[in-house]
């Protein structure tokens, strides 16, 4: 018996596909999160309703906020106008009192001026400045002169020129400016979709395969289709809220509520109908890769259009200040849009319905647009949208990036993916603007001295660097392996990637720079040293990200990166940043060094898991002891010996602070190198194999083995240690010759004499138990692993540079020397114990 199979009625149909949209766009935000958040597993709490509910309450004061913005806009185009007048707007408070001296003066029959002179002209000033931006001394001076020659006759009170209710009888700056602020909320009501989300790989097709694989109306499923955003997207159900506030400043409390229902409502559903018609317009009748690009730029604008939302109260006021003589020129033609949107008359009055009729004018005439345009490209199909994707005009255009293929190969990656600007342009620097944001209290300070200026700019490239990465290789998705066919291998072409990045960000952060020297040109060649800087740490930064590359599934969804990896590509993230905000010219060093080596350490475990990315729980961790190995138990060392300080120091009290680093300083270390020694044992590295290195071959192997031979080298070393240890005496002779250098270095030998056995417990820390230490690690482990990474002298100066970091800035210069010499002579020798020798004399030599 065949059972009683009924179609769906139009409505039902509508009903489900709209559920449908929904459950589709709350499984992409769900698989985001988990790849944001590193987790494969679904929580056992389900979040989703009370994530979507936490989605509307945000749009809804996002639309809120819009609405101030509108009105903050049109408030500032109204003050600039009366401003061009020659008028200066002020607030109503410092009206009144220059109101009450002006009466105070003119009681007095006299031209008294000191009432006028004690008036609150620098707060006033303040407020002007931080509401509109522009010099504060400057306002100030404006101010005061035109108080004490005119009076309030130059004055006008805020309240009393700004308000979206005199629109209507405003010139045209006002209705530009506001107009402008409507255009750009309608704007991010487009272009929200079915989801904020920035994935531009992400295939999209509309619904169509219902109408094949079910018997339901066709209409039912175009309406859905175009409905899609509104079921799917919570960002939609704050819309009216917008209309109703607007409307509501204007006109009072009980219309904009009514103005939120029956206007707000279908200005919401025809800006979602113009979004979906335009991306159905771009799924259907463009190639995939400018699909993307298309898309990804519909989804960042409305993204961005609603950051701009929050941030806009601070910014609008100032920006239209700057620009203002720019705007001016487009008030050539009038602007009626925001007027008509209000019910505007000519006579400056406002009417409410006649701005509803004027909204659902325009709301019958957007939607049928859209309707239009959807059948218009559904109509014309497919055709044509792949045939642009083979053309040969890129394949045979000539060269233009040098003759290097991998730099070529990037070239082309940018002119093939019209995406690839999008994402690895636009998007990080719509983060890093965010950020800006955020530290905006910072850069407040950037126009009082350069070196804010400079770290904003570092702070920006570091970011930048630090969202370009993941985003660039997880925009090439499968095709960042088709290198692995090439003959160069996949190493080769990630490291051509990071030098275009740190050559990108370089190009920025130059922007920046070249600007601070404009301001601040005589502190020209301190900010040419932080380009230089910044030239070597951007290129360490970007090889850090690179390392964070991994396998695109075949879905075309990257996986996830572990967050020890994460973490460890962060290490001297902000270092150098920070010591160029605060002018401390030894951590910026410390930074620009730190990250190189971290990136050296990254690229060593990296280099040995790269044949196994498709095959994880294969892979080989690198020979010990690695890079990786020697920087966690230096940290340890020295973190461990602050800690154990100010636990002995609390305990022996202040007065032993020298015995106690010295005994705190001694257990770490050897606790530290047992430790360490014990980790490399279970790894099959006896101490032996870190002690004893290889020398080099040719060489008699009576006298590589010999007794004799090794009583020399540590005559040598000893005598090295003599010559190191004096020439640090005439170092720090020299250093007397700077008198800002003398007076710290006095200052310092003062201190250092009121603290009893202070030289003492330093000998003996610095003679007995440093040079064990630090040479076990500095050059058993860290030399040993960098010479296998970079070999010659590239490595003999990283570990020294690493090694002097590690101590007072102004013995960088002799410690760096002691580190370049132990590291030639443990590479020569093969034995770690003239080294230990050539550091302990040195160090009795020094603490004579």
């Amino acid at each position: 018996m065949t059972p009683d199979v009924r179609p769906l009625s139009f409505w039902s149909t509508v009903w489900l596909l709209s559920r449908t949209a929904r459950r589709r766009a709350a499984g992409r935000r769900e698989r985001q999160q988990q790849l944001l958040q590193n987790r494969n597993k679904k929580t056992s709490t389900d979040w989703s309703r009370l994530g979507f509910a936490g989605t509307v309450l945000l749009m809804l004061i996002v639309n809120v906020a819009a609405a101030f913005v509108l009105k903050t806009a049109v408030e500032s185009g109204q003050r600039i106008e009366v401003e061009h007048e020659g008028k200066i707007v002020v607030s109503q408070r410092f009206y009144d009192q220059v109101k009450t001296a002006e009466d105070a003066t003119e009681a007095s029959l006299i031209k008294n001026e000191h009432y006028l002179e004690n008036l609150p002209y620098s707060s006033e000033a303040e407020r002007l400045a931080d509401r509109n931006g522009g010099s504060e001394t400057a306002i100030e001076a404006n101010l005061r002169n035109s108080v004490v020659a005119h009076g309030t006759a130059d004055l006008v009170p805020r309240n009393g020129v700004s308000s979206l209710g005199m629109l209507a009888t405003t010139g045209r700056f006002p209705a530009f400016i506001g107009s402008i602020v409507l255009f750009w909320w309608t704007l991010m009501l487009v272009c929200q979709g079915e989801g904020l989300e920035l994935d531009i790989q992400r295939r999209r097709h509309p619904m169509w395969e219902f109408l094949f694989s079910h018997p339901v109306p066709p209409g039912a499923v175009f309406l859905s289709e175009m409905l899609a955003p509104l079921a799917a997207n919570p960002a939609y159900w704050g819309g009216p809220l917008f209309v109703g506030t607007v409307y509501g400043l204007v006109y009072d409390a009980q219309l904009g509520v009514l103005a939120a229902f029956i206007i707000g409502i279908p200005v919401t559903i025809a800006a979602a109908c113009l979004g979906k018609a335009l991306e159905i317009g771009v799924t259907l009748r463009f190639p995939p890769r400018t699909r993307g690009a298309i898309i990804g730029l519909m989804s960042w604008a409305g993204w961005a259009s609603m950051m701009l939302c929050i941030i806009g109260f601070v910014i609008i006021p100032k920006i239209i200040g700057a620009l203002q003589n720019i705007l001016y020129l487009f008030t050539a033609v009038p602007w009626p849009w925001l007027r008509l949107f209000l019910g505007g008359l000519s006579d400056g009055t406002f009417d409410f319905w006649a701005g509803a009729l004027t909204c659902w004018l325009g709301v019958a005439a957007t939607i049928a647009a859209s309707v239009w345009f959807s059948v218009w490209a559904t109509e014309r199909g497919l055709t044509g949208s792949f045939a642009a994707d083979s053309r040969p005009s890129a394949r045979n255009a000539p060269a233009r990036f040098g003759r290097e293929p991998l730099y070529r190969k990037e070239l082309l990656w940018f002119t093939r993916d019209r995406s690839a600007i999008v994402q690895t342009i636009l998007i990080p620097v719509t983060f890093a603007g965010i950020q800006v944001f955020n530290l905006r209290g910072l850069l407040s300070s950037a126009a009082g001295a350069w070196n804010y200026l400079c770290g904003a700019g570092i702070l920006f490239g570091t970011y930048f660097l630090w969202i370009l990465g993941p985003k660039s290789l997880s925009s090439e998705g499968t095709a960042l392996w088709i290198a692995l066919t090439w003959p160069r291998g996949l190493e080769s072409l990630l490291k051509a990637k990071a030098w275009l990045w740190s050559l990108i960000s370089t190009g920025m952060v130059a922007l920046v720079l070249g600007y601070a020297i404009y301001v601040y040109p005589k502190h020209a060649p301190e900010i040419v040293l932080v380009g230089i800087g910044w030239f070597f740490f951007s290129r360490s930064m970007a090889e850090k990200t690179v390392t964070l590359v991994t396998v695109t599934s075949e879905s075309g969804e990257p996986q996830k990166i572990p967050a020890g990896r994460r973490w460890a590509a962060q290490l001297g993230m902000l270092t150098f940043a920070i010591g160029i905000l605060t002018q401390q010219w030894n951590l910026a060093v410390v930074g620009i060094v730190y990250s190189f080596i971290t990136a050296a350490a990254m690229w060593q475990n990296f280099r040995a898991r790269l044949p196994y990315l498709y095959d994880p729980w294969s892979e080989e961790l690198p020979k010990p002891p690695t890079l990786m190995h020697a920087m966690v138990a230096i940290s340890i060392l020295v973190e461990a010996s602050a800690v154990v300080t100010g636990v002995v120091a609390g305990i022996a009290g202040r007065e032993n602070i020298a015995i106690a680093q010295a005994i705190s300083y001694a257990v770490c270390s050897v606790a530290v190198s047992i430790g360490v020694w014990s980790f490399l044992d279970n790894r099959d590295v006896r101490l032996a194999d870190v002690w004893n290195w290889p020398v080099q071959q040719g060489l008699n192997s009576w006298w590589r083995a010999s007794r004799m031979r090794e009583f020399l080298f540590t005559i040598i070393g000893a005598a090295a240690g003599v010559e190191l240890g004096l020439l640090a005496h005439e170092y720090t002779k020299i250093l007397f010759y700077f008198p800002s250098i003398a007076d710290l270095l006095v200052k310092s030998q003062e201190a250092m004499s009121k603290i009893p056995n202070l030289h003492i417990s330093y000998t003996v820390m610095a003679v007995a138990f440093a040079p064990l230490a630090e040479e076990y690690l500095f050059r058993g482990l860290l030399f040993r692993a960098l010479d296998r990474e970079w070999g010659g002298w590239k490595a003999i100066l990283g570990s020294a540079a690493f090694f002097a970091i590690y101590h007072p800035p102004l013995s960088w210069i002799p410690v760096g020397l002691l580190g370049i010499t132990n590291a030639l002579l443990f590479k020569k020798t093969g034995r770690l114990g003239p080294c230990v020798v050539l550091h302990m004399v040195y160090n009795a030599v020094v603490s004579l």
